[in-house]
């Protein structure tokens, strides 16, 4: 039995080298293709996909870019290879060459011009990047970063990568101008927040320092805001902020330019509501940081008024008798009021028994602390001198006494006592009728007599 002879192999296609060559420079298996070899196209068209996908998606670095070079002249050099190219072998001379360099052409030319469009549009990018850049321009930078795609990552090393540390650092000023934005209502919890991340930025990226004054700038320029206590505070915090090393910063032209109006608004608001003690506080915030503005005569003007408005509660409170005919506490604690009025104005509080108190003119009078000068305390009264001795049936000798009264005089504006005396007031006495036993009796006085009596010390 005669063994089988083997089938002949098929004759191998003629192939222009070059032509194949520039086919695989594709990277798309073309050159395979044109010698019949379509596994092998498919297998090199897959792994070019996928390095090219790894290079863009993770892989931006330089070794990598080699590898894929590397790979491109593997393809065309084993293309022209297989083809016949150099070391020649023989093989039958390719038929209608220009042919077949016109099919290479037609592969790798869509895919040069890709890549060449690819690489002028990344190019591009870089420059406005850079121009951006150079501007700390943050919208345009990131505009620029955003058209950044696979594609171009495919062709270009890192295209934009110059404004990613840019783009960082405005996201992190848009972050802060948000907290800022938000501290303008006086959260100075925002305020300290938007400060503290735009030091970051500028001890982190320098380079990015004009971000952080553009929106230091613009956070700044939004003052003062509608409310005067907020604009206050904000402003406080401010000047109690220590600067930046090197910063362009405003705070120190911003801060006394705009703080002794916020303050001195901001107390007039709180005194307005009611608020005295703090709008106080407010006020000598202003004379004590800015003893020398124009505005701090206006707040000493506001801190006297409201010293006297304190002044005066405090009298009045230690002026008010429990009772009509009591004396009042400042009787016996007097008190300084300087505003009270002076001059020939010499009306008097007057506070004793009306018994006594009653009998003497109004006019003599003041009706409150503001319109009196003095304060005159009048006690209870006593047993003055004998004024007459008289005999009854069934008593026998009985002693009438002139009315001793203890009169102290203060002075309101200064609290000091000017007058702490005794006044006797005479009346009549041994009447006809007597009632009682008593051998120790007061005159009966008369309003004429308390009148003349008292005039010396209570009158006007």
């Amino acid at each position: 039995m005669t063994q089988a002879e083997p089938a002949p192999k098929p004759a191998e296609r003629s192939r222009d080298p070059l032509a194949v060559a520039l086919a695989n420079a594709s990277l798309l298996g073309g050159g395979y293709l044109m010698l019949g070899r379509r596994a092998l196209a498919i297998t090199t068209t897959l792994v070019t996909a996928e390095l090219l996908i790894i290079f863009a998606s993770s892989a931006q670095v330089l070794w990598f870019a080699f590898v894929l070079i590397g790979w491109w002249l593997a393809l065309v050099a084993h293309g022209w290879l297989l083809a016949g190219g150099w070391p020649h072998r023989r093989r039958p001379r390719p038929c209608r060459p220009g042919r077949q360099r016109a099919v290479a052409l037609a592969f790798v030319l869509p895919v040069l011009l890709a890549a060449v469009l690819l690489r002028l549009d990344a190019g591009r990018i870089d420059r406005e990047v850079s121009a951006a850049r150079r501007a700390s321009d943050c919208q345009r930078v990131e505009t620029a970063v955003g058209r950044v795609s696979p594609a171009h990552r495919m062709v270009a090393l890192s295209p934009g990568s110059d404004g990613t540390g840019l783009v960082a650092a405005c996201a992190t000023v848009r972050r802060a101008t948000a907290d800022l934005d938000g501290a303008l209502n006086g959260e100075l919890t925002l305020l300290e927040r938007g400060f503290q991340r735009l030091a970051a930025v500028r001890e982190e990226s320098p380079d990015y320092a004009a971000t952080v004054t553009t929106a230091l700038n613009r956070f700044l320029d939004s003052l003062p805001v509608d409310d005067p206590c907020d604009t206050a505070d904000i402003l406080t915090w401010l000047e109690a902020r220590p600067a930046g090393d090197g910063e362009p910063d405003r705070v120190a032209e911003v801060v006394p330019r705009l703080a002794p109006a916020a303050l001195l608004n901001c107390a007039d608001r709180t005194l307005a509501a009611g608020e005295r003690d703090e709008a106080y506080s407010t006020y000598q915030r202003l004379i004590d940081q800015y003893p020398g503005h124009e505005l701090a005569a206006r707040a000493r003007q506001k801190t006297g008024e409201i010293g006297q408005a304190v002044e005066l509660e405090r009298v009045r409170a230690s002026l008010r008798a429990s009772s009509s005919d009591s004396l009042p506490a400042y009787c016996s604690a007097p008190a300084a009021y300087p505003a009270a009025p002076g001059g020939g104005l010499n009306r008097a509080l007057i506070f004793g028994s009306s018994t006594y108190v009653g009998k003497l003119p109004a006019e003599w009078k003041a009706t409150g602390a503001t319109d009196a000068a003095r304060v005159v305390c009048i006690g209870t009264a006593e047993y003055g001198s004998a004024a007459e001795s008289c005999r009854y049936d069934g008593v026998g000798s009985v002693t009438y006494h002139r009315v001793a009264l203890p009169v102290r005089v203060y002075e309101l504006r200064t609290g000091r006592l000017v007058t702490d005396t005794w006044v006797e007031i005479s009346g009549t006495s041994c009447p006809y009728f007597i009632y009682g036993d008593s051998t120790k009796r007061l005159v009966s006085v008369s309003d004429a007599g308390v009148v003349a009596a008292l005039r010396p010390v209570a009158g006007p």
